[in-house]
């Protein structure tokens, strides 16, 4: 029975672990670069950043509003505020007033 000895290659003793490297770089360039990479952290946190000052601001103009219908109610309602938003709605005013137009 014959046998074929082969030849101890260098490329064979570092196929493995030149295949882990590959693999292991991969996986780097794509946390640094990626879509929720470290790189793109920055971006993400700037958009956080605006979206809460959005947020505030939406709330500041909501709890504006709330104020604003909490005079309409029965227990503390206006009468001066109640005729002046029906007079904006309805677009009249009194005979002896004068309306200035601004554009």
């Amino acid at each position: 029975m014959a046998t074929r000895q082969r030849r101890n290659s260098v490329l064979r003793h570092l196929a493995l672990p030149i295949c882990f490297l590959l693999i292991f770089g991969y996986f780097v360039f794509h946390a640094l670069h990626g879509g929720y990479g470290v790189y793109a952290m920055g971006g993400m946190k700037a958009r956080a950043d605006a979206l809460e000052a959005d947020l505030l601001a939406f709330r500041i103009e909501r709890q504006t509003e709330e104020h604003r219908i909490a005079l309409f109610r029965r227990e503390t309602l206006d009468p001066d505020m109640m005729d002046e938003r029906a007079r904006a709605y309805m677009n009249v005013a009194h005979p002896d007033e004068l309306v200035i137009f601004t554009n």
